[in-house]
């Protein structure tokens, strides 16, 4: 192999970060878990006066209640600080080996934009692909910027830029008519009535509908957009700084913050549930300003006490192969993460052997569904990777990325 074919050559096996690939792997169960809730919770697909006529109805707002202290937002912060790291590390990579860095970083990303649309489009209206490679684009344009000013534009897109987006859209009367047709009775109806039906396109019309009138009209893609930003930046600054490449360099560090980290976040989301079911709070259609912001500090807390925790059971001299059962998840992460949208539609609508339990399904069923697929995902990524240098989506993407194709099977 040439020198000038190395350089833009995919990254090799045996470059990876073991304990990033742990973090994604994680990750993936958390997006699992909350994306199939919510995309079977109230407002969605399914009502209100249905779920409450469930058997499960108590249960479900029990385990509902446990999923947004330990899940919601979480999943999805740590997805995207990874995300962040992962393109921050291939940008330094490429450099470093005199790459052409920039075509071929463009080239990924727009990639990854252009499928996650697909994606969304086409069958998974929560798609989060698409999102990410335009973000990426902010973030190589944004490389030079210096690790304090991605720490603090970071952080305070991290607690401030969903809120206030959101916020400031509903107080200027321009996302509330988008928002309202979104999750109107009827459109909540139309979209359980398609899922029901057994026609798949009749229900990737329904949802397609919601994605015009809350993500495009109602807002929700630009407050997500900053949402998102801030933990790329965040993530792209801890890349910068080595802090998880080099985990095991700061395991003291580690140990003493992941529990004061976890409590303070877990403690402070408690009481922002708490003082969200209040009558007077519960009788507004969103949580007020403050109470969102609140929820956007205590979420990173929570999601970095996991981060640490994770760590300090990596390098456990008993019990590091508990952490390393999400290596391989985390290994073929698009892959996995792309199986999981058909499991949710066979799970939701009755279209081929789908379960159809929209409406039918509280939390505490769908979240015992949601573990077992991913069990089943740990085992067959495990068997995989034994197998194959990589994912069947990442080898296409790695192609696509670089315009050759890297032998897939290990050994050959």
């Amino acid at each position: 192999m040439t020198d000038a074919h190395r350089a833009v050559a995919p990254t090799s096996s045996p470059e990876r970060y073991l304990i990033l690939d742990v973090l994604r792997g994680f990750a993936l169960l958390g997006v699992l878990i909350a994306n199939l809730d919510e995309l079977g919770a109230e407002g969605l697909t399914a009502t209100a006066d249905q779920l409450a006529a469930l058997s499960s109805a108590g249960l479900d707002q029990s385990v509902k209640w446990g999923l947004e202290l330990f899940v919601y937002s979480k999943a999805n912060t740590l997805f995207a600080v990874l995300f962040g790291m992962g393109f921050w590390i291939q940008m330094e990579r490429l450099t470093a080996r005199g790459a052409a860095f920039g075509r071929i970083y463009l080239r990924r990303i727009t990639i990854l934009a252009v499928f996650g649309t697909i994606h969304m489009l086409a069958w998974f209206s929560w798609d989060i692909l698409h999102l990410y490679g335009l973000i990426a684009f902010v973030l190589y344009f944004s490389r030079s910027l210096s690790d304090r000013a991605l720490l603090w534009i970071g952080g305070a897109l991290f607690v401030l830029g969903k809120p206030i987006f959101t916020w400031a859209g509903a107080e200027l009367g321009l996302t509330q008519a988008g928002l309202d047709v979104a999750y109107s009775e009827t459109a909540v109806l139309a979209r359980n009535a398609a899922a029901q039906s057994g026609d798949f396109a009749a229900y990737v019309g329904a949802m397609n509908h919601h994605i015009w009138f809350d993500w495009i009209l109602g807002g929700t893609m630009v407050a997500w957009f900053a949402y998102g930003l801030g933990r790329f930046y965040i993530g792209a600054w801890i890349a910068r700084k080595g802090l998880i490449q080099n985990a095991s360099a700061h395991l003291p560090l580690v140990k003493r913050l992941t529990f004061p980290l976890l409590l303070s976040g877990l403690g402070l989301q408690i009481f922002v549930q708490l003082f969200s079911s209040q009558p007077a709070i519960a009788a507004l259609d969103a949580s007020p300003l403050w109470l969102e912001i609140l929820h956007n500090i205590a979420t990173p807390l929570i999601a970095f006490g996991y981060v640490f925790a994770l760590i300090w059971l990596f390098f456990s001299a008993r019990l590091s192969w508990l952490a390393r059962l999400f290596a391989p998840v985390g290994q073929m992460a698009l892959t996995n993460y792309l199986i999981q949208s058909p499991f949710i539609l066979l799970v939701l609508t009755n279209a081929g052997p789908g379960l159809g339990l929209a409406g039918h399904a509280g939390s505490s069923l769908l979240l015992m569904l949601s573990l077992g697929f991913f069990a089943v995902q740990m085992v067959a990524s495990h068997f995989w990777m034994k197998a194959f240098a990589y994912g069947p989506a990442e080898w296409l993407w790695r192609g696509l990325t670089y315009r050759t194709f890297s032998k897939i099977r290990r050994g050959h």
